[in-house]
């Protein structure tokens, strides 16, 4: 009988074992994080993320290009090299069609990439050839199934660059646009707008990078951690759901006794992006702070962002 009642009690342990592990796996589950792949593609691309894929984590950072020269490695990036027998290993130039070519015969790894994602961020300078000839082929390749949003955030030619140039991203970014259920556009001339004539080349595009890695820290920041009144990936998906549209994206940090002042001034206005005269149907903020942050300023802060568009989705 001793033995018998050991038995049974090691089995109702075991059960019990069990049926605790079954709630913590369910537990577990209910406690979603998106998935967030950002892929730099062509050289401009690749420079932009090597730069913010150091200073971001609750991300997948990835540099897909032809041109082998971009591949350093560096911590916490990944690398998706295509296109080897039509470029071997260099760039494309101007060559849109060499690049779509390229990627178009690595359609598959693409998809590979691509899967099970819950956010995809393109990173692309529009103007060369791998940038705008390819990322429309990695567009295409995201899975039928996809539920999530598709992200994308372009530079644009300086003009001293050139028409041609300047031809070429346009049409690209027409064609891109379409494609992704939001887009950032960075017009680099506008890198003018935030410099002086000591600032050397490096630095200024450096100006330019910081400014994505804070805002897009703060849109994953929103995603991931949890908030008094709390916003999460379904309203993310509700504010960025359709295609075709152009996104404002901007973060402003203040201290002291006029940081309510400065935000107010500030929240509407990024000199790198064309922020005038725009009426959004859909918005979304984020107000974090000390257990000093008051409801009255966070009262002024809504009223100023809501008051661009009163009939807006907040």
């Amino acid at each position: 009988m001793r033995k018998k009642n050991k038995k049974y009690i090691k089995k109702r342990k075991t059960l019990k074992k069990q049926e605790l592990k079954t709630k913590v796996n369910s537990i577990t589950r209910s406690f979603f994080k998106a998935k967030i792949k950002v892929i730099g593609i062509g050289g401009g691309g690749a420079s932009i993320v090597s730069e913010i894929g150091r200073s971001l984590d609750k991300a997948t950072f990835v540099i897909a290009d032809t041109d082998t020269r971009s591949f350093k490695k560096r911590p916490r990036i990944k690398y998706f090299s295509f296109g080897q027998k039509f470029t071997r290993g260099l760039g494309t130039g101007l060559n849109t069609n060499l690049a779509k070519l390229a990627a178009s015969q690595e359609e598959k790894k693409i998809e590979g990439l691509l899967k099970d994602q819950d956010i995809i961020i393109f990173i692309s300078s529009l103007g060369g050839g791998t940038g705008s000839g390819a990322t429309p082929v990695f567009i295409e390749q995201i899975p039928k199934d996809f539920s999530g949003i598709a992200f994308g955030i372009f530079t644009l030619p300086f003009k001293f660059e050139g028409k041609s140039k300047q031809k070429i991203a346009s049409k690209a970014l027409l064609q891109l646009v379409k494609s992704l259920n939001v887009s950032l556009v960075i017009p680099n001339e506008r890198i003018f707008k935030v410099i002086d004539s000591n600032t050397s080349i490096t630095k200024a595009f450096s100006i330019v990078n910081k400014n994505l890695i804070e805002n897009l820290e703060s849109l994953i920041d929103l995603v991931y951690n949890p908030g008094v009144i709390n916003i999460d990936f379904a309203d993310l998906k509700t504010i960025l759901r359709g295609r075709g549209s152009l996104a404002f994206l901007n973060t402003v940090e203040a201290v002291g006794k006029d940081r309510l002042e400065k935000i107010t001034k500030n929240i509407l206005h990024n000199s790198l992006q064309r922020s005038n005269n725009f009426n959004p149907e859909r918005m979304l903020f984020n107000v974090q702070g000390g257990s000093n942050l008051g409801i009255l300023e966070i009262d002024k802060i809504s009223k100023t962002i809501s008051e661009i568009n009163p009939k807006a989705k907040i």
